[in-house]
């Protein structure tokens, strides 16, 4: 809260089974059929080069699965092992007990990172190749933001002042660490996935610092001035902001005093670029030639260079990136529907149905059964490269050219893409 109006951040067991009673199966049980030549979907008949193959099922609790180079690896409440793709084979196993929560990997540096809790919440190190021990600590009021690099960012203590860490990932040594308001923004999205250089924090009255990922140097700073009248007339919705990061871009999408605007700054420095009136508020996000600009009803085109409304789709409660001129958007319904959408215009090229967007992916649910299909890399078309039965398509996760699903009957698949 800053003075009485809200900084909205829309940017952010049982006990194991004897391990030698598990059933580990490394041919199809989860796979209903693979098409690869037959069946097309929206995109067009061009030929199939794609297909769906089983290569691992573990029928056993699994409380986190991750994939990485060449390797699954999965954690039941009692221990983490790591699978050789597409083998299927066990490589190594680590017992923790009954208290294994969540795991992350790190191809870059051969580090998974353990999370589990007895006495307290604990993170520990493994060796990705081994499974042997490089590190562990004490994880209480902290949370993982990103394994990635080299490096492990956290942010512990969620009072008055939090603490934004990175600490090299094999060795668990802090490289830097900086306070930061724990009730602002952080971001942008790329650095929960890594692939950022920068940090920007902003806090719940407007101070924005702009850190380095690699050292915490300070980049830039600067202040948006987010404070709010406590007079407001109440017969006007409240003030409110949201923050975005795009690139090199921060976006305030602000309310005040029943008036709204969306203005662009620059990063480095923090310097304001342009300043739109009257348009759409809420969480902006890069959508190729437009921003979209999404709030509680829909989505909004807006142009990059000036804030101008180009489309509205008032059909579509959300809408995101799925190549350079198509979009991915849900409606705003219980069991949301799906579309691709031109960028450009927002205009409706293929209606999807009940589906999800997991990468260049798309899973379509019909029933019990889902449909995978992929984006030729060269034409764009979507093609259905197999299907599976009974998965929680919601819960799948998918690299490294393999996807890994839960499903209802208890078991956890994993499917090799090609």
């Amino acid at each position: 809260m800053a003075a009485g109006a809200p900084l909205i951040d829309l940017d952010r067991p049982a006990p194991a089974p004897d391990p030698e009673s598990a059933r580990v199966r490394t041919r199809p049980v989860l796979l209903l059929l693979a098409l690869v030549a037959v069946l097309v979907t929206v995109g067009g008949a061009a030929p199939a080069r794609s297909g769906l193959t089983p290569v691992l099922a573990v029928d056993e609790p699994v409380t986190s699965a991750k994939l990485g180079a060449g390797s699954l690896f999965l954690a039941t409440p009692a221990e983490v092992r790591r699978y050789e793709l597409p083998a299927g084979t066990r490589g190594w196993t680590r017992d923790f007990g009954q208290d294994v929560q969540n795991l992350w990997v790190d191809d870059a540096a051969g580090v998974v990172l353990v999370l589990t809790r007895a006495a307290g919440f604990r993170l520990t190190a493994l060796d990705a190749t081994a499974g042997r021990e490089l590190w562990t600590r004490p994880a209480d009021d902290t949370l993982v933001i990103t394994l990635s690099r080299g490096g492990l960012l956290t942010q512990s203590g969620f009072g008055e002042v939090a603490r934004l860490a990175l600490s090299d990932s094999r060795s668990g040594r802090e490289i830097w660490s900086r306070e930061v308001d724990p009730a602002g923004f952080l971001g942008p999205d790329d650095m929960s996935e890594g692939r950022s250089s920068m940090i920007v924090a902003v806090g719940a009255t407007g101070s924005v610092v702009v850190l380095s990922y690699a050292d915490g140097a300070v980049l830039a700073g600067g202040d948006l001035g987010l404070t709010f009248d406590p007079r407001l007339d109440r017969s006007l919705i409240a003030d409110s902001a949201a923050v975005s990061v795009v690139g090199d871009r921060l976006y305030l999408s602000r309310r005040q005093r029943g008036q709204v605007s969306l203005t662009a700054y620059s990063v480095r420095p923090l310097v304001p670029l342009w300043r739109s009136a009257g348009g759409p508020t809420g969480r902006v996000s890069d959508c190729g030639p437009v921003l979209c600009v999404t709030d509680t009803r829909w989505v909004t085109g807006v142009d990059p260079d000036g804030g101008r409304v180009r489309w509205e789709q008032p059909a579509w409660g959300a809408a995101y990136r799925f190549d350079g001129r198509r979009l991915f958007a849900y409606d705003n319904q219980e069991n949301a529907q799906t579309a691709l959408l031109d960028a450009a215009t927002g205009r409706v090229l293929h209606p999807l149905g009940r589906s999800r967007r997991l990468g260049d992916l798309i899973l379509r649910g019909a029933g019990r059964r889902t449909f995978v299909s992929v984006s030729d890399p060269v034409t764009g078309d979507l093609r259905i490269a197999g299907a599976m039965d009974d998965a929680a398509w919601f819960r799948c996760q998918a690299g490294r050219g393999y996807l890994v699903c839960p499903t209802s009957r208890g078991e956890t698949g994993v499917w090799r893409i090609s």
